[in-house]
């Protein structure tokens, strides 16, 4: 059953595993943040990005604090019924982001960089993300029978002060034109709709 933004919003709320959620859009805002190691610390410290959201939303880290994991070398499996050893499903990007925006109905994923924006670090992170979206999306249909088309984009959050080698005139990267790159100083605060990016992908 196709049902309206808002609606399929509050089914996917009900839907979730909360221990993912990393906020719930209240205040209408989401806050992303995420440990990591400066190149010259000794110690993590922690990033943290708010963005505005146009309706309701929430935010989802599917890549568990890897600051806080580096030592036991894993993480936990985003499938739980599949073996994550090495298998396509266990990378992931950094956040997914849904939210209602008017009659539409959107998943922003966004991976998180200090300085590299290398293709290999890069888009298989946010292309595993797009497929767990992918992936939720059916999961729940075929379930529950809801359905709702996704209007799905993908962004890179980066310190780089000098990214015009990796980027095409739009600022998308060169390695997939489907990713946008921002610097962490330019989307903080701002309006998570009002970001740019030439690809938008329906599911």
């Amino acid at each position: 059953m196709t049902l309206a933004a808002g609606t399929y919003f509050e089914h996917l709320k009900a839907y979730v595993n909360s221990e993912y959620v990393m906020h719930d859009g209240s205040g209408g805002e989401v806050v992303l943040q995420e440990k990591y190691f400066p190149a010259t610390a000794t110690r993590a410290k922690t990033r943290k990005i708010q963005l505005l959201l146009p309706g309701p939303g929430l935010a989802f880290k599917l890549d568990h604090d890897q600051v806080e994991l580096q030592r036991k070398k894993t993480k936990p499996a985003l499938f739980h019924f599949l073996d994550d050893t090495a298998k396509p499903w266990s990378k992931r990007c950094d956040f997914v982001i849904f939210y209602v925006n008017g009659r539409s109905f959107h998943a922003d994923c966004i991976e998180f960089k200090s300085k590299s924006l290398t293709a290999e670090k890069i888009v298989p992170q946010l292309k595993a993300g797009m497929c767990w979206v992918n992936t939720l999306k059916r999961t729940i249909e075929h379930y529950t029978g809801d359905n709702r088309r996704i209007r799905l984009r993908k962004f890179v959050f980066a310190d780089n002060e000098d990214p015009g080698a990796y980027l095409d005139p739009n600022r998308q990267l060169n390695a997939d034109p489907s990713i946008r790159y921002y610097h962490f100083d330019e989307v903080n605060g701002q309006p998570l709709a009002d970001l740019q990016n030439t690809s938008v992908q329906e599911i």
